[in-house]
């Protein structure tokens, strides 16, 4: 009975012809779903309907979510990345500060290779 109510935006085109029913199964999902999502859990599968419309919001809710859990998988990976090359990095530094030093120790400078070795351990406790 609750079919029979129909709310319309244009009564000349049926694709905005939106039923009582496709509304209350959408707003049922749309509830489980919010559970699920607060509870760190996959969306809740889509319901049996027939209506073309309540598939439609529910498939495109269904990418929304799979989109953001893709970008979310993608900014773990990238900031995982950046640690090891960050890791990379300071220990290419190490090694230019080493290097330099040791050069500056073959030139005669004993002053000059303590001062670079003095500011790499400085760098390398920030």
């Amino acid at each position: 009975m609750t079919n029979d109510l129909v709310f319309e935006l244009d009564s000349t085109t049926s694709a905005l012809r939106i039923t009582l029913g496709d509304l209350l199964v959408f707003i049922n999902w749309m509830q489980q779903a919010d559970k699920a999502l607060e509870n760190g859990e996959l969306l809740p599968e889509t319901p049996e309907v027939e209506s073309g419309k309540v598939l439609g919001w529910v498939t495109l809710m269904q990418k929304l979510d799979e989109r953001m859990r893709q970008g979310c998988e993608k900014q773990l990976a990238l900031e995982a990345n950046l640690v090891v090359q960050e890791a990379q990095l300071r220990d290419l530094l190490s090694q230019l500060h080493g290097n330099i030093a040791s050069l500056y120790e073959n030139l005669g400078l004993e002053q000059k290779a303590q001062e670079v070795r003095r500011r790499a351990e400085a760098v390398q406790t920030c």
